[in-house]
């Protein structure tokens, strides 16, 4: 059997989880059945974690796409008719150099990542007939009364054959005229890498945190909407009320932006904290660094689907505290999954950390309910199944698009 060769262009190559989602799934794709590479518009850590896995990945330059509106002092926003003018041509150009790699590699099927990569890969892959998929993994922006979802849902009708989101309300956000081509997969991740039982005393050490505290970590990109400063917040109280506990926040800054970063570290100095909370920034050892927690919470406010680092803290088996986001619920489940709080509200996060603190049965119950709901639903063996049920499925009808059901697959 000849193996069938997926393309996979990504709109930028940081670190994140929309990015790792890629590499988790490629390193696991059936090898027999599948010959994956990657695109990426510039080098970066991702293209070289490829090719330490032997996954073939290439670098296609591109000029950068500008903001497509104009931001003022008040956060008011107006489109940038310039901007959309010379975005336009740098999708041109990107399809350009793209059309000709494809030529070269004659791929089977192209999968799409990141807005950049839906218009210009999409397009490359209509004009040269090979099928594609989007793989959404983000909102799309609800700006100016809805026109950019209106361009988006309307190209999303043309361009793809198929659309895999990894959230529920992602799909919502889609025109009803192409729910029948979209389909539900939610993230998984590796649970023989993330488990409970794994020594998280050697990071203990690398950061002086004595045996006897209790560490509240957190791991997400460094930005506003993932809320890491409602949790500098809230742990003000939290180090009051329990003398020995840690706040651990993991990530890096997003888009090489460090201002909020700056922001949480004045904040914590501002509350007199910088004895309990450490910053380790990001790291390639995340099961280590969360095996030295003991609570993990989860702060982001808007936005997230199918959060990578939720789900290796539920695999880890940590108990959960959350904001209660459409994003999060969807993976949590079921309320014994873990301790939902609203949104934003400082007092209430306070509470739900205190108790998992002032209540180690409760702590000890979650974290079993959290482990289990991954392996049940979140595996990354079943996600790789699910992608590739998806892949089979397509490449193997004859139809222009292929009417599925949304519902996720067992």
């Amino acid at each position: 059997m000849n193996r069938q060769t997926i393309v996979f262009v990504e709109s930028a190559n940081r670190i994140g989880g929309v990015e790792f989602s890629t590499l988790y799934l490629v390193q696991h794709l059936d090898r027999s059945k599948w010959k994956p590479c990657l695109i990426y518009p510039e080098e970066g850590l991702m293209s070289e974690f490829c090719r330490q896995s032997d996954i073939p990945a290439y670098i296609l330059k591109c000029p950068r796409l500008l903001s497509s509106s104009l931001q003022f002092k008040n956060d008011l926003r107006l489109p940038n008719p310039l901007a959309w003018i010379y975005d336009i041509g740098v999708i041109l150009i990107a399809s350009k150099k793209l059309s000709r790699f494809l030529k070269r590699v004659k791929p089977d099927l192209i999968i799409t990542k990141g807005l950049f990569a839906h218009f210009y890969g999409g397009f490359t892959a209509w004009e040269l007939n090979i099928p594609c998929i989007w793989h959404l993994q983000d909102f799309i922006s609800e700006r100016f009364m809805g026109l950019y979802k209106h361009i988006f849902g309307l190209m999303a009708s043309r361009i793809p054959d198929h659309i895999i989101v990894d959230g529920s309300s992602i799909a919502h956000q889609l025109p009803y005229a192409v729910q029948d081509s979209v389909k539900v997969i939610l993230n998984g991740v590796d649970t023989n890498i993330f488990h409970p039982g794994i020594d998280g005393q050697k990071i203990r050490a690398e950061f002086g945190i004595p045996h006897d505290f209790s560490v509240i970590g957190s791991a997400a990109r460094l930005a506003p909407w993932k809320g890491q400063l409602y949790l500098i917040e809230a742990f003000r109280t939290i180090a009051n009320d329990f003398p020995k506990a840690l706040l651990m926040i993991v990530g890096g800054p997003a888009y090489n932006n460090d201002s909020y970063e700056h922001a949480l570290h004045q904040r914590m100095n501002e509350l007199k904290l910088t004895n309990r909370v450490i910053f380790t920034g990001y790291r390639t050892d995340l099961a280590q660094v969360m095996a030295a927690m003991d609570i993990f919470v989860y702060t982001s406010v808007e936005k997230d689907t199918s959060p990578l680092a939720l789900l290796s803290a539920m695999a880890m088996g940590l108990s959960i505290v959350a904001f209660d986001i459409e994003g999060v619920r969807e993976i949590l489940g079921e309320p014994e999954a873990g301790y939902l709080v609203k949104v934003g509200q400082r007092e209430a996060l306070e509470r739900g950390i205190s108790r998992m603190l002032n209540e180690p049965e409760l702590r000890f119950k979650l974290s079993k309910t959290a482990r289990s709901q991954v392996e049940k639903e979140f595996s990354l063996d079943k996600y790789k199944s699910s992608m590739e049920n998806i892949f089979t499925l397509m490449l193997n009808t004859n139809l222009p698009k292929t009417v599925v059901s949304n519902k996720p697959f067992n």
